[in-house]
């Protein structure tokens, strides 16, 4: 039984702000895919890249301005959209209390869509830039790209370090092959309290010999 670590997406997750201000970077097309990048200054390049994988509200002024932090610290910014167009925030901006959205049909048809899309983009990601032997990938996911980041850290993917921050649809499996050690960051408050224990089960498992 695949349990589930973290639940779907709730009102905490799906109502906020949008802010202001002017984003830095650029929307290019990798392998077909939406794609905003946003590159270091070249004295403070630190010759690494930076998977972003967004919440349900997808590319959008708020993802683009922690984009341009993260590029400011000295990484390659590659933000996905991996709902090809088709962020919840297409449809409205209160999708969970908006009585002329359905948000299960938006979700389930996203949920596998998403996956599929980021994994042909981290493919050609990797083809397109890293190529340099010195170039190391990290990556963050935020919500609905928690997952993502578990799938990237594991023995199939690119990336060595990565951060989630209030994680959804996050199964046992998704955490279970994560290489290393889980951090207090990662065990939060979104989890509930049998779940950090399985989390913590699964870390023991996977870091400890048969």
């Amino acid at each position: 039984m695949d349990n589930v670590l973290a639940k779907p997406a709730d009102i905490c997750c799906l109502k906020g702000s949008f802010h202001s201000g002017e984003a830095t970077g650029s929307t290019i097309q990798i392998d077909g895919i939406d794609t905003y990048v946003v590159k270091p200054h070249p004295d403070n390049a630190n010759g690494n890249v930076l998977l972003f994988f967004p919440d349900a509200f997808g590319l959008h002024i708020n993802s683009f301005l922690m984009m341009d932090v993260f590029a400011e610290c000295g990484y390659l910014t590659l933000g996905v959209d991996y709902f090809l167009g088709d962020p919840v925030t297409k449809h409205s901006l209160t999708p969970l209390s908006d009585p002329n959205f359905d948000f299960e049909s938006w979700k389930n048809k996203h949920l596998k869509a998403s996956e599929e899309a980021a994994a042909r983009w981290v493919k050609a990601v990797k083809a397109q830039y890293g190529t340099g032997d010195d170039v190391k990938f990290v990556c963050v996911g935020y919500c609905w790209g928690a997952r993502f980041v578990c799938q990237q850290l594991s023995a199939d993917g690119i990336c060595k370090v990565g951060a989630i921050a209030h994680p959804s649809f996050l199964k046992e499996s998704d955490v279970f092959y994560v290489q290393g050690e889980y951090t207090s960051k990662f065990i939060e408050s979104k989890l509930t309290g049998i779940s950090t224990h399985r989390l913590l089960g699964a870390q023991y498992r996977q870091t400890v010999p048969a």
